[in-house]
């Protein structure tokens, strides 16, 4: 390993356990009580953040609009999307992300699906065993598998349920719901995709979303997936509609230039919402302002506005549908996961716009 790999090593092993312990301090408070409290991690804007086991959206639903893509750029996140994007067709995938350690959980997504069955692919995405980590191991790259053969051996013999806990301590999805979401999980998928990731090229880069032109230079896609960023960009108590507008100028500036013709960027992913529950909450929102309900601890007596969909996150939905009202974007409503706050549950939508 080069010695630059090896100071990029020290570093993230040195911040991820910094992480680790911080949110082993929080695995003892009852998730309950975490909400009531008004603890948050969403709009973390750390380099070192914790990890999500699997995306949060319907990929199978809106991943159809890019129709074969042959380029793509992707979130890191979870990994699933970049294996999703693989399974679709890509065979270049350029992966952003401002956590630093989606890297290396990018690296870990594809290894596994290569190294293993999807039963063991899903085994060990619910437990972290060691054993099904060391038959994957051998397809990670070099630095992945310095960065994770370090953590098994640090916290031997608990490594396992250590990362689980603490590097990995969002909600988790059931299997059910992972299954219908990823097309990559589809029998007839999985047995492709060992092949179609060894084909495949992906480059990682350490960046934010705004961070993302000095990297793009001369680059093209086919296909662009922004995932829910503009959630983490307008989100809390200071939803503004100038962070609608800085994300949409940034869209059709710095973004769509860098899409190929017919291709097509995702522009963000909202949890149960939809074109009428738009109309809805502004309706709500221009009625009773004073009861907007800001994200984190909740009293009481804004619970029957946040059952109502009058919050901050659907504010900053509304705001991202204005900002954009006149380029012709694109509404495909999808399969409702389960993050959204509104009194209509069916979908979540997915919005794009086509080059």
């Amino acid at each position: 390993m080069k010695k630059e790999e090896e100071n990029i090593l020290k570093r993230d092993l040195i911040d991820t356990k910094k992480l680790m312990l911080r949110n082993a301090s929080m695995e003892s408070i009852d998730p309950f009580l975490q909400s009531l409290l008004g603890v948050n991690n969403f709009a973390s804007n750390n380099k070192y953040d914790g990890l999500y086991i699997n995306a949060t959206e319907d990929m199978r639903t809106y991943y159809s609009i890019f129709d074969k893509p042959k380029s793509f750029l992707s979130i890191g996140a979870s990994g699933e999307q970049v294996a999703n994007a693989i399974n679709s067709g890509a065979t270049v995938i350029d992966v952003y992300d401002s956590n630093r350690l989606c890297r290396y959980a990018v690296s870990l997504r594809l290894a596994a699906i290569t190294s293993l069955s999807k039963e063991e692919l899903i085994a060990f995405y619910d437990t972290f065993d060691a054993k099904l980590f060391a038959k994957l191991a051998y397809n990670l790259d070099e630095l992945s598998l310095n960065y994770w053969g370090n953590l098994y051996m640090m916290f031997d013999p608990s490594g396992p349920s250590i990362i689980r806990q603490t590097l990995f301590p969002y909600k988790r999805l059931d299997k059910s719901l992972v299954l219908k979401m990823n097309p990559y999980l589809d029998d007839s998928n999985y047995l492709t995709m060992k092949d179609k990731i060894k084909a495949s090229q992906v480059t990682f880069y350490d960046c934010d979303l705004y961070s993302l032109s000095r990297i793009l230079s001369n680059k093209s896609y086919d296909a662009i997936t922004l995932s829910n960023i503009y959630e983490y960009l307008n989100y809390g108590k200071d939803i503004a509609y100038h962070k609608a507008l800085k994300y949409r100028n940034f869209v059709i500036t710095s973004l769509l230039p860098h899409l190929n013709p017919n291709g097509t960027v995702m522009v963000s992913y909202l949890y149960a919402f939809s074109k009428y529950l738009k109309d809805d909450f502004d309706k709500m929102y221009q009625e009773n302002p004073s009861k907007l309900v800001p994200s984190g601890a909740m009293t009481l007596d804004q619970y029957p506005y946040y059952m109502t969909g009058l919050t901050t996150q659907n504010l900053s939905y509304s705001q991202l549908l204005d900002a954009f009202k006149d380029d012709h974007l694109e509404y495909l409503p999808t399969e409702h996961i389960e993050f959204g706050q509104s009194k209509d549950m069916s979908h979540d939508l997915a919005v794009y716009l086509k080059k």
